[in-house]
């Protein structure tokens, strides 16, 4: 174990950031999982908007999009989220919250490291994107469970 997943299992103990279950069930087959990971919460669109309305004031703030490890109801599986960076924080408005946390305890949370799957867009690689997919995301990601 990392002492970064030390520190945040001893320190932050309870505190459960990677936990959404699904807003409604559904019956997925192969074909249908890309779709399913917009079932997982908002954190694509709550992050996106954020990123739109402060990148312009804030050249350092950049968007994430990557593969997080579940924690509590979803705990050992993996799916792909997003959040923004502005140097060693990282700002994550998904499903209601207002998340503010060090990135490397973040990271150790949601065992972000252990994947190395993350795509890092800055606001004028957010626009191409956000023009040319016409939606929030993700982009470019592929989760291992297609999540």
């Amino acid at each position: 174990m990392k002492l970064s997943e030390v520190i945040a299992s001893r320190y932050l103990e309870g505190l459960e950031i990677f936990d959404e279950l699904p807003k409604k069930k559904v019956r997925v087959r192969p074909s249908e999982m890309k779709k399913l990971a917009s079932d997982f919460g908002d954190c694509y669109e709550a992050n996106g908007k954020y990123f739109m309305d402060n990148a312009y004031r804030n050249p350092n703030l950049r968007l994430v999009h990557g593969e997080v490890m579940g924690q509590g109801e979803l705990q050992g599986i993996s799916y792909g989220h997003c959040w923004c960076e502005d140097g060693g924080e990282v700002l994550d408005f998904s499903n209601g919250r207002n998340i503010k946390i060090d990135k490397r305890v973040y990271y150790a949370l949601g065992q972000i490291d252990r994947f190395n799957n993350t795509h890092v867009y800055d606001h004028l690689e957010f626009s191409e994107m956000i023009s040319t997919h016409g939606h929030w995301g993700p982009w470019e990601l592929k989760t291992k469970t297609g999540l």
